[in-house]
Parts: structure tokens; C-alpha cells; sequence
């Protein structure tokens, strides 16, 4: 759920738990028309066409998207249009010729990167969230925000789950249901018009644990959705308190490394498989993974290269910066787009479910911790804390002390004190009121030795945490 307003939200957090579900239903409706339109359909109409050609047509296909996008960015974006390089690369018609385009280049010159088209075609404004805590802002034409949704349905369908059946299905992933500082259920609410369970991934407190799970016996999803820290809370809390109501068919996560112990523990404890999924905010890439464990990087929503050190493409079974030339938004064409995650591509490309794509080994640079709050709460995902403040031009949190944090934060020029109040309100939001929260400010943030830096750094003992949530880990 998002808001048009802060005010807007806390007349939501006020409200009591019927207003809230109304509320919620209302938005679901609203939703629903503009995720499952007619580009929503076509598109998952045309994936099921797909599912199990061949990895050579599915890549002529991708080339021909490729150039005609291409073709049009270069006439319609002034970006592109303004720089003699693109045009001349471009004859002979090679899009490894063309230049590799930095992600901060495109912060710099957010608004050169606007297509001509912008005021023509129906859109939304669409806000980045990525790990180096650096926020963009651009349209998504409404054809291409609906074309997301349906890979994200499309996935959904391989455990049997219709979207548009209204079945019941969970979701823990971020959305802020309900107050930061409640401390009695409900840590959730139901939109009816979807049939949608939205869980709070920030309540998830020892005390806590047991009310979510009579809540997801109650409600008896056939399917759960989440960040892979906040489902695996779950299904530790679940093992010990779920009386078995509840028969998922599928768990889906996303946005964060799913690690090894995470699945083995959910799929144990919900008896069902675990399909991992990436995608990003700029909606440039997308890999689903299927019941068999193996990563379909999907060759009909963009091209995606891998590319080393030197810019030139690694080997299969070799790890490379992903690089990404997304045709489903015009409005703001990227082209050879370094998103900034690394990927590994498997030696071995005989999918064992025989779907199409290109199979991966796996996508790197998602592995966070949690922030652990004052009242004992765990909470991951914590990148919206700077989205919607542009003048930071990259962030990171260091925990060392449960309840305290520190947000470290390189500014630009064009930081106030209103970007900090936005952010600590934010905090507050996720981490309530009794956690403590400093800033530091810095000139620079350090990398490792891949050249990227972890978003959350915390010298807590987690795998004590974990231990301490009524020994449910044990």
C-alpha cells in the first residue's frame, strides 16, 4: 500500500481496524484496474506462448525488440539524441558498440533520459529503492507497469495460483499497515477486492510471532510472498505455534538474498517450495526461479548482458556485472544500463523443467542482515528510509548495539534539514520510536572488494536473536 500524503497516512494509522480494511479494499480496487489491464493480459498471454520455445528464437525475438527500442530512444530521448557517439555506434546495428551506461550518469541527467513521448502516453511515476540507498525517480508507462505485474503473475502460475481468481494469498514485504509503535495485533489488514492478507514486516517481535500465525491460519493462504528475512520469521514462529491450517502451494520471495538455511527452514515448516525472483525498480531485468531450484533470467522482458571488468562478457559459469537493455518502457529508455548487481550464468544450459530462458547459477549483491529494534523486533529492508530524498547521494546503515543505529550518509549540495527529518520519520515509521537513531555524515562510504558496500552492517550476534525468539530457532 503506498500514500498520497503523511497526513494521508497517519489518518490511516488512526483509524480503527474497519476503516482500515475499507481503506485497504478501496486502494485494491483501484489497483486492480491499473495493474490488470490489457497490456497485463496480452503479456501473460504471451508468456505462456513462450514458456517452452527454444533459447534461439526467444533471443532473435529479443534482438528485434532490442533494435526497434533502441531505434526509437535514439530519435525520441534527449539524452541519446544530444550525444553523436550513440548514432555512430549504432550503423552497424551492434548494441555491444553502443556505450555502457553508469548509474550515475543517469542521476545526473535524470531528466535528459524523459522521452519526447512522456506527455502523450499515460504513466506513473515510479521510485528506485536499491541497496546503495541512492533514489531515482522516473514514468513508467502504464503498458510497461502492467507488463511487470504480469512476469510477477505469470511466476505465480507455475505453483497453480491465479492472481485474478482472488484467492487468498499473504504478503510480508515492506508495507506499513499499520502504526510503528502498535503493540497488540491486529499487524495486518485484509484488502477484499484482491483477497490480499497484507502483513506488517515490521512488528515481528518475539512477543509478536504467535498472533501472526493464528491471523495466517485464520486467513489459510494458498500462497505466501515476502522478503526472505521476514518469511523466515514466519516459518520459525509457525514450527511452533501454526496448528496447520494454512496449505500454502508455493512461498515466493524477493528484493533480498534468500539463503540456504532460510529455504531448507521455510519449505520444511510450510511444506511447499520455495521460488525465489529478481527484478528491480527500473524494471530492466527479471529471473524467476522454478520448482526444479534453476533461475530463468527471462529473454522476453530484456536484454541482459554480463559483462567483466573490461566491459567484454564473461564466460558461462563465470560471475560479471549485469548490464541491461530493458524494452518495456519507452518513456524512459535505458541502454546498456549497469544496474549495479552482479550475476553468474550456469555452465550447464539444459534446464532440467525444459522452460526457456537463460539459466543462472544466481544474482549477487542482495545479502543484508537485520536491524534489530528496541522492543526486540527484527526488521530488513530498510532502503526506503532515503527513496524519496534526492539529495542523498548514498547511504548505509552500522548497527552495534540492539535498539541504536547509526545512518550514515553522504550528502550533496543540495541537503536541508527538512531531507533528515524525512528520514528520520521514516525510521521511526519501520523502527519506532525507541530506537535510537544518529547521523553521521560522511564524504564517502567504503566499498569491498568487488566495489560495492553492504547496506547494513551490523556486529550483532543475529543467530543469538534468532535463538532468543522463544528458542523457536532451536
Amino acid at each position: 500500500m503506498n500514500y498520497s500524503s503523511s497526513r494521508q497516512r497517519s489518518l490511516y494509522f488512526a483509524a480503527p481496524q474497519f476503516i482500515k480494511k475499507a481503506i485497504a479494499s478501496a486502494y485494491g480496487m483501484q489497483q486492480r484496474r491499473i495493474r490488470y489491464g490489457n497490456s497485463f493480459r496480452e503479456a501473460v498471454a504471451l508468456l505462456g506462448e513462450s514458456e517452452y520455445r527454444s533459447t534461439g528464437e526467444l533471443q532473435e525475438q529479443q534482438h528485434r525488440q532490442a533494435t526497434a527500442f533502441i531505434d526509437r530512444a535514439l530519435d525520441n530521448t534527449p539524452f541519446y539524441r544530444n550525444r553523436p557517439e550513440y548514432r555512430e555506434r549504432w550503423q552497424a546495428r551492434d548494441i555491444s558498440q553502443l556505450p555502457v551506461l553508469r548509474k550515475e550518469q543517469v542521476r545526473s541527467h535524470v531528466s535528459e533520459l524523459y522521452s519526447d513521448w512522456r506527455s502523450a502516453m499515460p504513466h506513473r511515476w515510479q521510485h528506485t529503492s536499491g541497496t546503495t540507498g541512492k533514489s531515482l525517480i522516473f514514468p513508467v508507462a502504464l503498458p510497461c507497469f502492467q507488463r511487470e505485474y504480469a512476469f510477477r503473475a505469470f511466476h505465480y502460475s507455475w505453483v497453480g495460483v491465479d492472481i485474478l481468481k482472488r484467492e487468498p494469498v499473504a504478503f510480508c514485504q515492506g508495507h506499513p499497515v499499520t502504526h510503528y509503535d502498535r503493540t497488540e495485533p491486529p499487524f495486518w489488514v485484509h484488502d477484499r477486492a484482491n483477497n490480499f492478507l497484507y502483513l506488517s514486516s515490521y512488528h515481528l517481535a518475539q512477543a509478536n510471532l504467535q498472533a501472526y500465525c493464528n491471523e495466517l491460519d485464520r486467513f489459510a493462504p494458498i500462497m505466501l510472498s515476502g522478503y526472505p528475512s521476514s518469511v523466515y520469521l514466519l516459518a520459525l514462529a509457525y514450527r511452533r505455534y501454526g496448528v496447520g491450517r494454512m496449505k500454502l502451494r508455493g512461498v515466493f520471495t524477493t528484493s533480498e538474498t534468500v539463503f540456504p538455511h532460510q529455504r531448507a527452514l521455510i519449505e520444511e515448516v510450510f511444506g511447499c517450495k520455495v521460488l525465489d525472483a529478481y527484478g528491480n525498480s527500473e524494471m530492466c531485468a527479471y529471473a524467476m526461479q522454478c520448482e526444479r531450484g534453476e533461475y530463468h533470467l527471462s529473454l522476453e522482458h530484456s536484454l541482459v548482458e554480463v559483462l567483466g571488468d573490461n566491459d567484454r562478457p564473461v564466460q558461462s559459469g563465470e560471475t560479471g556485472r549485469m548490464v541491461t537493455t530493458a524494452f518495456g518502457n519507452p518513456l524512459f529508455p535505458l541502454i546498456r544500463y549497469e544496474i549495479g548487481d552482479l550475476m553468474t550464468v550456469s555452465a550447464n544450459q539444459t534446464s532440467l523443467c525444459g522452460r526457456s530462458g537463460l539459466i543462472l547459477d544466481g544474482v549477487l549483491g542482495r545479502m543484508e542482515d537485520y536491524v534489530v529494534t528496541a522492543d526486540g523486533r527484527l526488521v530488513g529492508r530498510l532502503d526506503h528510509l532515503f527513496k524519496d530524498s534526492r539529495a542523498v547521494v548514498e547511504a548505509q546503515i552500522v548497527q552495534k548495539a540492539i535498539g541504536e543505529v547509526v545512518l550514515r550518509v553522504v550528502r550533496s549540495n543540495e541537503y536541508l534539514e527538512h531531507d533528515q527529518e524525512g528520514i528520520l520519520h521514516e525510521a521511526r515509521l519501520r523502527l519506532g520510536t525507541h530506537t535510537l537513531v544518529r547521523f553521521e555524515y560522511v564524504d564517502s562510504i567504503p566499498r569491498t572488494s568487488n566495489g560495492k558496500f553492504r547496506f547494513i552492517v551490523s556486529t550483532i550476534d543475529q543467530g543469538r536473536i534468532l535463538q532468543d525468539l522463544g528458542e523457536l530457532a532451536s
